[in-house]
């Protein structure tokens, strides 16, 4: 009798899996083997070649901007000309075991197989493995993709020593600030030889590869240096004593980001638009590499007028050298940016994409919330208590310069910038609504800097990860958390393109050297508050009807009585009683602007000597209504001289009249406003009826402590790390 073991049917399956696992064994083999002889090696010096190629940018008439050359910022240096610390700091960042493996590691790939299928991150990639998708441009995220990869580094090996790969590596790969190869980026990082970098300056540099876009990105700079330090100590590349000694080699500064000191302001142009193709997918190598041709939107006429705006009021302020203004101007219908000024060129960071805190220019969007949250009890006529010192939900909520009367409009409250009827809207409707109505209109949801770090817009931030804790105070409707420049002039184009969201963008379509298209914009506009076309026009339209008064009170109406809808902003400097951020963002129908104005240097009070309508002429705290007020003044006018003046589309009332006579303010949340000691103080409620009632909600429950609550106006020094780091 058979004995369990030797029974036919274990005997066939064991038959059967061992056909498996051999054939398991044979096809991959066998695919490798195959592919081994039908694959190309890359050249090295075919791909030094192809990063050769220039790149040009051209303005929307087809007339140059700039053409990017990597000839200067392209240098190839031999394997003796590399210091030893440079090899090994390489090899410390991305392959350890290179000077051993066979052109891929298995035990790593399992490992990065692994990683994704547990939502973990990390690559597998050996040095050989990046040199062939940089030589190919082939960068596709399949497995076939990664096994041809696999076999042309095992044949390079085979055809090419270490040292020769590795050097090749070492003069191809992308280390930020345009530069290709080590000899480039010692010279952009260092101003130095390469063969005189120090070990902690190649740790530095061999970390940024991974992620060059960060490459001036403080906390990735600390901590990809960090990272390598440790592998070159694991390796014993380096002794425990000269670890512990180290100090983080800190880079010149990049005063001459993408285009150098030739380009002026207009670097910023150059950089933007590399960052958002980027975004889009396209990287500067893979750009390189085609020799692109890149058409932008910006118009050069356009472009003109906006640096003459920014040089004429600033050239009043040379008192204050610190001081400086952002520029954003685009078509609402289209996205397409015209004019783009993100300083005068003497920073690194780009100010247009710096975010700040935006004051009171972030009403609108309160009041879209409000809208669209009660589109039956919150509309232009509605009344509100707009009276000074009001405590809200806990906190005491203050009018700048006295605004407000016990009974205003939500138009003249949007007119005179009244704190108190927007902190109570917002209480209102939620601080939810109002951040969604922001993200809407087209306020990104994750904000990236112009140096690459991102955070996650409008909430408060965990201290210890950076990340958004998804709560929001209500501090938010009146500016508390900052935004660009650029997200300013993106959410109110919505607004003018009547509740209709296009992306902003700078360029409109890339080709390569030959003519084919590369890439183009083609994103179709979408309605942003309501799905349904008739609601999202009303709330665009009550939105932009609120704002039309706001430019002509405050000096800064445009020639011939032109319509326009706008709004100032300014954030105060903590406790200190004067300002560091001051907005104006309007638009026309055909042209929307945003213009921000403070110190370029650290979040600091600002001072203004253009001119000031309220108060001495010299040495004035600067508000929305002065510098960046004229400054938007000046442009629009400059810009649309001889353009046809077009008017708005009238705003639906959608609230529900009501009989009901106005209560008398709550003496429990209101401080009564002092008597009129002038004739320019509001007139009292016996002489302007309000048309609505005042607004008949109960105050909510506090939705915080005293003492943990947002104030009136957050001083910038709370959010300094959204800052460019000085």
């Amino acid at each position: 009798m058979a004995s369990y073991g030797e029974r036919p049917g274990w005997r066939r399956a064991r038959r059967t899996l061992y056909v498996v696992l051999g054939l398991g064994m044979f096809i991959p083999v066998a695919a490798f083997v195959v592919a081994y002889f039908m694959v190309d090696v890359p050249d090295p010096n075919a791909l030094a070649a192809s990063l050769n190629q220039p790149v040009t940018l051209y303005y929307a008439d087809g007339s140059t901007l700039y053409t990017k050359s990597t000839e200067g910022a392209h240098a190839v240096v031999s394997w003796d000309q590399i210091p030893q610390t440079m090899k090994n700091a390489q090899m410390a960042a991305e392959d350890e075991t290179f000077m051993t493996n066979s052109g891929f590691d298995l035990k790593a790939i399992l490992r990065t197989v692994y990683n994704r299928l547990t939502g973990g991150t990390g690559g597998g990639s050996t040095i050989g493995q990046e040199y062939v998708k940089k030589a190919t441009g082939n960068d596709d995220a399949t497995l076939k993709r990664k096994f041809v990869e696999m076999v042309e580094s095992y044949k390079m090996t085979r055809t090419y020593s270490k040292e020769d790969i590795l050097t090749a590596y070492l003069n191809t790969v992308y280390f930020g600030r345009g530069a290709y190869g080590i000899s480039a980026a010692a010279r952009a990082y260092y101003n130095e030889d390469v063969s005189k970098l120090t070990t902690e300056q190649s740790a530095l540099l061999a970390g940024l590869v991974q992620l060059p876009g960060q490459a001036d990105n403080t906390a990735y700079q600390q901590r990809r240096y960090s990272y390598v330090m440790g592998r070159l100590l694991a390796n014993h590349w380096i002794t425990q004593a000269e670890y512990a000694s180290a100090q983080f080699p800190a880079p010149v500064p990049n005063g001459a980001k993408n285009g150098g000191p030739n380009l002026a302001d207009r670097q910023y142009i150059v950089s933007e638009a590399f960052a958002e193709l980027a975004a889009a997918g396209y990287s500067e190598q893979s750009l390189t590499a085609s020799g692109a041709k890149i058409y932008l939107t910006i118009q050069p006429d356009a472009q003109q007028k906006a640096e003459q705006a920014v040089q004429k009021i600033m050239a009043a302020d040379t008192a204050y050298p610190d001081e400086g203004s952002a520029l954003v101007s685009a078509n609402p219908q289209t996205g397409e940016i015209l004019a783009y000024y993100g300083g005068n060129g003497s920073t690194a960071y780009d100010l247009a994409t710096t975010p700040q805190q935006p004051g009171s220019s972030f009403k609108p969007y309160v009041l879209a919330a409000g809208v669209r949250a009660q589109p039956d009890k919150i509309g232009l006529d509605t009344v509100y208590d707009g009276s000074d010192n009001q405590t809200i939900a806990g906190q005491l909520v203050h009018n700048s310069d006295g605004e407000g009367s016990p009974q205003i409009t939500v138009k003249d409250a949007m007119t005179q910038s009244v704190n108190t009827v927007f902190y109570r809207m917002g209480a209102d409707v939620g601080v939810s609504a109002v951040r969604q109505a922001a993200w809407d209109a087209g306020i990104p949801k994750q904000i990236t800097t112009s140096l690459g770090a991102t955070f996650d817009s409008l909430q408060n931030d965990d201290p210890a990860t950076g990340k958004g804790t998804g709560t929001t105070e209500l501090g938010i409707a009146i500016g508390q958390y900052p935004v660009r420049p650029l997200d300013q002039a993106q959410g109110y184009a919505t607004f003018a393109a009547n509740g209709m969201y296009v992306p902003l963008h700078l360029v409109a379509r890339v080709t390569d050297d030959s003519g084919n298209p590369v890439y183009g914009f083609t994103t179709a506009p979408k309605k942003a508050f309501s799905d349904d076309a008739a609601t999202n026009s009303a709330i665009a339209s009550i939105v932009t009807q609120s704002m039309t008064d706001v430019a002509s009170s405050s000096g800064d109406g445009l020639s011939g009585a032109r319509p326009n809808a706008a709004k100032t902003g300014t954030a105060q400097f903590g406790n200190t009683g004067h300002n560091s951020e001051a907005w104006m963002v309007g638009f026309t129908p055909q042209v929307v602007t945003a213009v921000w104005f403070g110190n370029v240097k650290q979040p600091a009070p600002i001072y203004g000597n253009y001119h000031n309508g309220k108060g001495r002429e010299h040495g004035y705290d600067v508000y929305g209504r002065e510098e960046p007020g004229y400054i938007w003044q000046a442009y629009m006018d400059a810009y649309l001289s001889g353009k046809p003046v077009q008017s708005f589309p009238q705003a639906p009332d959608l609230t529900t009249p009501t009989t009901t006579p106005p209560p008398p303010p709550s003496t429990s949340e209101a401080v009564p406003p002092p008597p009129p000691s002038s004739p320019s103080e509001p007139p009292s409620p016996t002489e302007t009826p309000p048309s609505r009632p005042r607004h008949p909600f109960p105050p909510p429950p506090p939705t915080c402590l005293p003492g943990d609550c947002p104030g009136e106006q957050p001083s910038t020094t709370s959010v300094s790390r959204h800052h460019p780091v000085r």
